[in-house]
Parts: structure tokens; sequence; C-alpha cells
């Protein structure tokens, strides 16, 4: 018999705290780059592109509504018409060099 197979392994995970890196009171140069970092826009014009296509393919599967009423279809149909320009739109936007 091995002497691996009889261990007992101590689990932490019950008593183990989620720390979040950026949470909590921030003191000194670390607060002060903290308080002035900025998402760069190609970051935040990626995210957006990723949340909107994300969208399109969640309306693409198919949405059930509460009643087959003409109001709601056309919400439905606003809503990916005006997501398809906004990607259109931030692919427009990305193609420039832009400066901050």
């Amino acid at each position: 018999m091995s002497s691996r197979s009889a261990r007992i392994v101590d689990d932490p995970a019950p008593t183990a705290e989620l720390v979040a890196p950026l949470s909590g009171p921030s003191y000194g140069a670390y607060g002060v780059a903290r308080r002035r970092w900025r998402k760069p826009l190609a970051a935040i014009i990626a995210d957006t592109m990723s949340n909107s296509h994300a969208l399109l393919s969640r309306l693409d599967r198919g949405m059930y509504m509460p009643d087959e009423q003409a109001q709601y279809r056309e919400i439905f149909n606003e809503l990916y018409r005006h997501t398809r320009e906004q990607i259109k739109a931030l692919e427009a936007f990305s193609t420039i060099d832009w400066r901050e």
C-alpha cells in the first residue's frame, strides 16, 4: 500500500477568504495611481463590441415574449437593429487612431 494514497489533504477552501486586489482602502502612491488610472479607449471599445456581439447571439437564439403583441415585436426589432448599428459604428470608430 502506498503512503501517498493514505494521506489526508486539508482543504483550505472552507476557511479561505476571497480578497479582491483593488478593493479596500488605498493609501500612498498606490491609491493615487488607482484613482488616476483610466481604462484605455481601445479596451472600452473592445468590451462594448464583445457585449454587443453577445447580445446579438442571444437575440438570434430567440426570445419568448409574454404575449404575441405587435408592440413587443417592434421593441425586439428595434433593439436588434440598434445593436447591429452600434457594432458597425464601433468598428468604424476603432479604425481611427484616436489620441486621448
